[in-house]
């Protein structure tokens, strides 16, 4: 990896969507001024926030251009791209707003994006290493690393390590007209892999980024937000599903689905165990052997536990 500091021509453009985040957006805005290399334009986008974020955006000083953006709240999709409109810069790095870069993450991701352009790679982004911080204390670091094409990669998992970690050419995401604004989930993985059907993926190799996951995320709140992973499901395969094998699209599928069932499994939602499981077993009976079985493993649990709470429940009475 270049340790040198970098002397990009590039400009650079972060595009911040912003929704009730008074507590969080002044120490994200003050990692920006902590970089390195400085951004030289700063978009926060104010998806119809009550509290008193878009005063603190106004408030605050920048050594760089800060632009406050507000709409009606319609969902960070739509809140990105109306930034990307707002952008005239080479390359956008994406930015949530309660996340924080470290000193280097742009440096880095820019010198690396000079070397592979100067040796003709068609890069489409860039992202690096994260360090995830839950609100119950535990820690994890996403290091899935990029080197090339990846667009099948898509299938399986996002392998983009988190929206805040992407820095990516403007002409390639306005080419393909921004993120899906009807998504309200998963709408970053689908504008991936659509920059993976024809660019290359790249990754700085070290934590750069410190990302926040509260008790808004799915984890937390799976029955809020399958709705909307089925949504991503059903656009997704109308995309891509004719360039996918049978097998591929099954593996998708269910994919997608056991996210949830083991969100619902932990907090021992066992209906919504149950619900998720038939729907994977009604598009392919693969779900009875799918990851292991575990998918299976947690059915059969859950309807174990259901079936108790019934034969209690008529003891009782």
């Amino acid at each position: 990896m270049l340790n040198t500091p970098s002397q990009s021509p590039c400009s650079v453009c972060v595009v911040i969507p912003m929704y009730n985040a008074a507590d969080s957006i002044e120490p994200t805005l003050a990692s920006l001024v902590g970089q390195t290399r400085l951004p030289d334009h700063v978009i926060v986008i104010d998806d119809g926030s009550t509290d008193e974020g878009p005063q603190r955006v106004k408030d605050f000083v920048a050594p760089f251009r800060l632009t406050l953006l507000q709409q009606a709240n319609e969902g960070q999709a739509s809140a990105r791209n109306h930034g990307l409109q707002h952008t005239e810069e080479t390359l956008v790095a994406f930015l949530d707003a309660d996340d924080k870069w470290h000193p280097q993450k742009l440096e880095q991701q820019l010198a690396l994006y000079d070397e592979l352009s100067r040796q003709g790679r068609p890069v489409g982004l860039i992202d690096c290493y994260v360090q995830i911080n839950y609100s119950d204390g535990r820690r994890q670091v996403e290091n899935r690393r990029k080197n090339g094409r990846h667009f099948y990669d898509f299938i399986h998992a996002n392998v983009v390590n988190g929206v805040s970690a992407a820095l990516v050419k403007r002409d390639v995401i306005m080419q393909l007209g921004g993120f899906d604004a009807s998504l309200r989930y998963a709408e970053d993985r689908l504008m991936w892999t659509r920059i993976a059907e024809h660019w290359e993926l790249h990754t700085v190799p070290q934590v750069l980024l410190q990302r926040t996951v509260n008790s808004g995320n799915i984890t937390s709140q799976p029955k809020k937000y399958y709705p909307n992973k089925i949504r991503f499901i059903e656009v997704y395969l109308a995309r891509y599903g004719a360039q996918l094998s049978k097998q591929q699209r099954i593996n998708f599928v269910l994919g997608n689905h056991t996210d949830f069932l083991n969100a619902f499994s932990r907090l021992g939602e066992h209906a919504q165990v149950i619900d998720v499981y038939r729907r994977m077993l009604e598009y392919s009976w693969q779900t009875l052997i799918f990851a292991d079985g575990k998918p299976t493993l947690r059915y059969l649990y859950a309807c174990a536990r259901s079936l108790r709470k019934e034969t209690a429940s008529t003891t009782a009475h």
